[in-house]
């Protein structure tokens, strides 16, 4: 006859052992949820590179062009911000041209008829960054001839407004080859700029020649001053573009003491310079004598 005694002995061990137990299976299923817990990656070093071009359809600096339809292509997914503003296309397009960026590439397409023997150049200005971290090109300028040679030298400065002196962002600046006082209200501008947040423009692929220069707050978009309510501003120089070589000096040492001789030695590359005014004083039109 099995005693009472014994059965509720047996039945105290076996709850004091599973007691015990409890605490490790509490820890194991701890240990196994921690295992378990889900977690963003880090994804890695933040990108500080700008996109790169790798290339672009025709080349940029080819000559002999007569293709309006350019494709430019870059090492990474990019973004073209507000093209229609910021991108300046030269010599200056009365029918805007398509700019669109998608993925890795930009494609611009002209609408006016490509001019003869003419360098253009499209001023993509801080446009370009990459699709990610938003890091800038900056200043990339994408040239083409459509005749045998490209046209290099710049004219650059800087635009100030007359009454305080503050720097004027985003005003069209362009250069006239006629020289009569009435070329920029009966003509569009022959090569233009914008000015960037310093005031600062700067007028690239001019061909040599003599030039005047205006700065032209365009209303209406047709490069010339059509309208009263339009700021202006002028230069009564007349601007000649010139260039020469870049000379560097190359020292020969006899020992690590003594110099053998010092000479003036040519560079491969150009220097330009577009001999313009520094500042250019834009006023109200309401104060100039028309």
């Amino acid at each position: 006859m099995i005693n009472k005694n014994d059965i509720m002995a047996q039945l105290k061990s076996k709850m004091k052992a599973n007691s015990l137990l409890l605490p490790f299976y509490l820890l194991a299923f701890l240990l196994l949820a921690s295992c378990a817990k889900m977690g963003q990656p880090d994804g890695g070093w933040y990108d500080e590179t700008p996109p790169k071009v790798i290339g672009a359809s025709p080349a940029d600096g080819a000559i002999n062009v007569n293709q309006k339809k350019i494709n430019i292509y870059f090492d990474e997914f990019i973004k073209l911000d507000n093209p229609s503003e910021k991108v300046v296309v030269s010599p200056p397009q009365l029918e805007q041209p398509e700019i669109k960026g998608a993925g890795k590439r930009i494609q611009v397409s002209l609408v006016d008829s490509l001019k003869a023997n003419t360098t253009y150049t499209i001023d993509f200005s801080d446009a370009i960054s990459d699709n990610n971290e938003g890091n800038p090109l900056g200043n990339y300028t994408y040239s083409f001839s459509t005749g045998t040679a490209i046209d290099t030298m710049e004219v650059s400065g800087y635009v100030l407004e007359s009454e305080n002196l503050e720097p004027i962002k985003g005003i069209l600046v362009g250069l006239y080859a006629d020289h009569a006082d009435s070329a920029f209200r009966a003509k569009p501008m022959l090569r233009v700029s914008r000015t960037d947040s310093r005031g600062r423009f700067v007028i690239k692929g001019v061909a040599p020649g003599s030039y005047r220069i205006y700065a032209l707050q365009d209303m209406d978009g047709d490069y010339k001053f059509s309208q009263k309510s339009e700021k202006i501003a002028f230069s009564h120089d007349i601007i000649v573009p010139s260039s020469k070589p870049d000379v560097r000096q190359d020292t020969t040492w006899v020992d690590s003491l003594h110099i053998k001789s010092i000479d003036q030695v040519s560079c491969q590359t150009m220097s330009c310079s577009g001999h313009s005014p520094n500042h250019l004083w834009i006023e109200p039109s309401s104060r100039r004598s028309d």
